[in-house]
């Protein structure tokens, strides 16, 4: 039921028992005076009317019926007058703030304390404790049907927000997964393409232009050139397969340096300090870092001369890749730049690491990545 419905129905349906109560309760009684009775019920019927819009009010209204009942004859308050006033005080602590609605209640008291004077009835002391447990006990189940209700509300705007954060940490989750399996092909399978169609380029121009395998060469070049740049397309939407291959780590550097000098590129390896035992995070970014940056050179810069600086420290493994730059300025011709610096950022960013990268000033290019190593104990 909508909230404006359900705050109509409610103090009319209740109204409207407590009119047939009254009416019923009238006709039984033939000591009570008619225009007590209709008065009385006049005054209920009008705080029935108000209730909706204005519940402290019609609390009020229904405390006038204890004097004016009084006032015209009524000996005592009847059942409607009683059923009347629990309804309209706990309807006024159930929709009005306390600060507002203990007003109801209060104003009550005094209206029923007035009517009892009016009765001249040896009893006052007895007649005032019960009205006080009355009104203030409607009053504070109220109080806690209005509590319950907007406890209610905030659980469900909770539940409500916590589904959308949800959505939100899966649709993240999803694109984190996605941004992870990118670099990894392209880390991967996009060098080796490479590679393999840089070796094809340094077969074919060995032979001559005119024999027929140097045509068949050049298009397999053609299209490993395509295939790579089919694959960087869509490789936000390939999967990692699980292989059995080893894990790439510092110990598959030496395979890595047997790839890129049969393709051409004169590579050499300085390793200074002690090898230890890195995180398996460590082994994997650096080996990453270096395929990135190998494959650079061999993409940008031609067959140039190109040196590996390996350091192990105490608290960090320090990176250094420089080569000599070639006569294209860094960008081969029909090569354009990719992603893979970006992937290198956030690898070594992913393990509080720094990158820093960019021409040298006798010529080449240079990338230097360091990762932090805690000591083992």
């Amino acid at each position: 039921m909508p909230a404006f419905l359900r705050a109509v129905a409610v103090p009319w349906g209740g109204a409207a028992v407590v009119l047939v109560v009254g009416v019923v309760e009238a006709s039984l009684d033939e000591r009570a005076g008619v225009l007590a009775g209709s008065t009385v019920l006049a005054l209920i019927a009008l705080a029935g009317a108000l209730a909706p819009w204005s519940p402290v009010g019609a609390a009020l209204v229904v405390g006038l019926t204890f004097p004016a009942g009084s006032a015209l004859g009524l000996e005592g308050p009847n059942g409607a007058q009683l059923f009347a006033l629990l309804l309209s005080t706990g309807w006024a602590g159930s929709q009005v703030p306390p600060r507002r609605s203990w007003v109801a209640p209060a104003v009550d008291q005094v209206l029923a304390t007035a009517g009892i004077l009016l009765w001249a009835a040896p009893s006052q002391a007895w007649e005032n404790l019960f009205f006080a447990l009355l009104l203030w006990g409607s009053w504070a189940v109220g109080l806690l049907t209005r509590r319950s209700r907007e406890r209610a509300e905030q659980l469900g705007r909770l539940a409500a927000r916590l589904d959308a954060e949800r959505e939100v940490a899966e649709a993240t989750a999803v694109a984190a997964e996605r941004a992870r399996i990118a670099r990894d092909v392209h880390d991967s399978v996009a060098h080796s393409v490479s590679v393999m169609v840089l070796q094809v380029g340094a077969l074919r121009s060995t032979l001559d232009p005119a024999d027929r395998a140097a045509g068949v060469l050049a298009g397999v070049e053609r299209l490993g050139r395509e295939a790579v740049d089919e694959l960087r397309g869509l490789v936000g939407l390939l999967r990692e397969e699980q292989g059995t291959a080893a894990a790439p780590s510092l110990a598959r550097v030496p395979d890595l340096l047997a790839e890129v000098r049969a393709a051409g590129l004169p590579v050499t390896l300085e390793t200074t300090g002690e090898p230890r035992d890195l995180p398996q995070s460590v082994e994997v970014a650096a080996y990453r870092v270096l395929q990135e940056a190998l494959s650079n050179v061999l993409r940008h810069a031609g067959h140039v001369p190109t040196r590996i600086a390996v350091r192990h420290e105490p608290a960090a493994l320090d990176l250094c890749v420089e080569d000599d730059g070639g006569p294209t300025d860094g960008v081969l011709p029909g090569r354009p730049g990719g992603h893979g610096l970006l992937g290198v950022r956030e690898r070594v960013a992913v393990l509080g690491g720094t990158v820093e990268h960019g021409p040298r000033p006798d010529g080449g290019f240079r990338l230097h990545a360091r990762f932090p190593v805690r000591r083992s104990r």
